[in-house]
């Protein structure tokens, strides 16, 4: 049995698909380091809705993530909002999930490396994890396990700080426990409310995530990182969903990002040295403006309930709050919370999988 699961057309729960589930098989043998060609092709026909899609076909596919929609005023957009390509859950009235890694992911959301009009541009298939208790017992750090829930505190632990005059805010991402720790990318992350320099992570091989993020599994080679995206360089904005507030930190790695629309500049974190770290992370958090809220507000991938759902738990986010260097938003099927960054919520990071690259590597 191939190892997509497609959802049947809507339960009539407002905005959501239910899941049939079934046995599915893995894209990647991580023992041979190959991608299941049978598999692939499947994940390329349901993704595409084009039967014809596979590996030696891609046409379906790359139409679908090529079909960048235009601004109000009929010229190409330049906010995250003109970046909507094409939803996988809206276009098939069903949720799309892949087994990959050994871990379950949603499909969310089809679009393309690079800038329009760049040549050579690559089609990405972003994929959220599924729910957290796939993590339970796993290991994600030296010495620690992830709890039944697969939950994690955002930063080390220590009690934030609310204050933004200081070298490393307690929620800025790019210097996080979360991203360098938790999500095994390494680099630098702060240990106190008040560090003035950053302690250096060291990735792990024996981290659940480490196929994702170390070289040495044959994995990485089919990931993007965010720098190659632009739709997460820049444009990113609550404000662009109808949420009269204000811009938030973390929603996107560009630092030159103005810093009209913040509550003071000081909660533009472009000024500070660490800020876009996270682009050249394989595994990073979704963000507000990414995932959405709920069926009204559901963001540049036009969530479905299904997919944002995570039983009872919050799922961290890695927007940081508009007024508040201490918490960020989190998130629950139909509604997000601010938390503190030493509290402990679910983890569910995203990942952007190259199907050029993919379907390159099966051809030969």
């Amino acid at each position: 049995m191939a190892n997509i699961v497609l959802a049947a057309l809507s339960t009539g729960i407002e905005g959501g698909f239910s899941v049939i589930y079934d046995i599915p098989q893995d894209l990647w043998d991580s023992v041979s380091q190959i991608f299941d060609v049978n598999n692939v092709n499947k994940l390329l026909k349901q993704i595409s809705n084009d039967e014809d899609a596979s590996v030696h076909n891609m046409s379906a596919v790359e139409a679908k993530a090529a079909a960048v929609p235009k601004g109000e005023n009929g010229v190409g957009g330049t906010s995250a909002a003109d970046f909507r390509t094409f939803n996988v859950a809206k276009e098939l009235g069903a949720d799309v999930e892949v087994t990959f890694g050994g871990l379950t992911w949603h499909a969310v959301y089809l679009s393309q490396t690079g800038k329009d009009g760049d040549e050579n541009r690559d089609v990405i298939l972003t994929l959220w994890m599924a729910d957290s208790t796939q993590l339970s017992g796993e290991t994600y750090a030296d010495g620690k396990a992830f709890d039944e829930k697969g939950t994690s505190t955002w930063n080390s632990g220590f009690f934030p700080n609310e204050i933004t005059s200081v070298d490393y805010p307690s929620a800025m991402y790019g210097t996080s426990y979360m991203s360098a720790i938790v999500l095994n990318n390494g680099g630098g992350y702060i240990t106190s409310q008040s560090a003035t320099e950053l302690t250096q992570a060291h990735q792990i091989a024996s981290s659940v995530f480490a196929k994702f993020t170390m070289k040495d599994f044959g994995l990485t080679q089919y990931l993007v990182t965010p720098e190659e995206v632009m739709w997460q360089k820049e444009g990113q904005s609550i404000l662009l969903f109808g949420r009269p507030s204000y811009n938030c930190p973390n929603e996107n790695w560009s630092n030159d990002v103005p810093d009209d629309g913040f509550y003071t500049p000081d909660f533009n974190y472009v000024h500070k040295s660490g800020n876009d770290a996270w682009k050249n992370d394989y595994l990073w958090l979704p963000s507000l403006s990414e995932t959405g809220e709920n069926d009204n507000y559901n963001g540049i991938w036009e969530t479905s309930q299904n997919q944002r759902k995570n039983g009872t738990t919050f799922s961290w986010l890695r927007t940081g709050y508009e007024s508040s260097a201490s918490t960020v938003y989190s998130l629950t099927t139909s509604n997000w919370h601010l938390n503190n960054v030493h509290y402990t919520h679910a983890v569910r990071p995203a990942l952007h999988l190259n199907l050029t690259e993919v379907a390159k590597s099966l051809k030969q």
